[in-house]
């Protein structure tokens, strides 16, 4: 379910992940998402992962004890089928075998379904704070979920 991002990847996950987030950045008043110009360091660090071929990506990276998701975005085309939970499982998975104590996530605070969504896995709110990109001024829910 997860492999690995190579080099040569970057022009697909780009379009992947502008697609999946055009909704999601535009309740956060942008009109489109990016750029990126940190994926592809993310890429060589191996902290990007392609989810069921290419139906995802997930960014990846570590924080302390935990395994920190920094982004996962899924095409739109497979939202609503069971994809994003595969996907979160499959990340849970990852976590255990690596001997992360937790996985943590955010996510803006107006994305309320994607907060049920995550609230549904067992994860559950920790923080509350606006983003440190400072791209805009919505705050973002902090979730963690342990592994053990």
């Amino acid at each position: 379910m997860l492999t690995q991002a190579k080099p040569e990847d970057e022009a697909a996950l780009e379009r992947l992940i502008e697609t999946a987030f055009v909704a999601y950045v535009r309740a956060l008043g942008r009109d489109w998402p990016g750029p990126y110009p940190w994926l592809p360091e993310a890429i060589a660090q191996g902290r990007v992962l392609w989810i069921d071929g290419a139906k995802g990506c997930a960014v990846i990276d570590r924080d302390g004890d935990a395994l920190k998701l920094d982004q996962i975005a899924i095409d739109p085309a497979y939202q609503g089928r069971g994809t994003g939970r595969r996907a979160m499982e499959a990340l849970e998975g990852l976590g255990r075998r690596a001997g992360f104590a937790q996985i943590t996530l955010y996510t803006a605070q107006v994305h309320t379904d994607l907060v049920a969504f995550y609230s549904s896995l067992g994860y559950r709110v920790t923080d509350l704070r606006p983003p440190a990109s400072g791209k805009d001024d919505i705050p973002r829910i902090h979730m963690t979920k342990p592994l053990n």
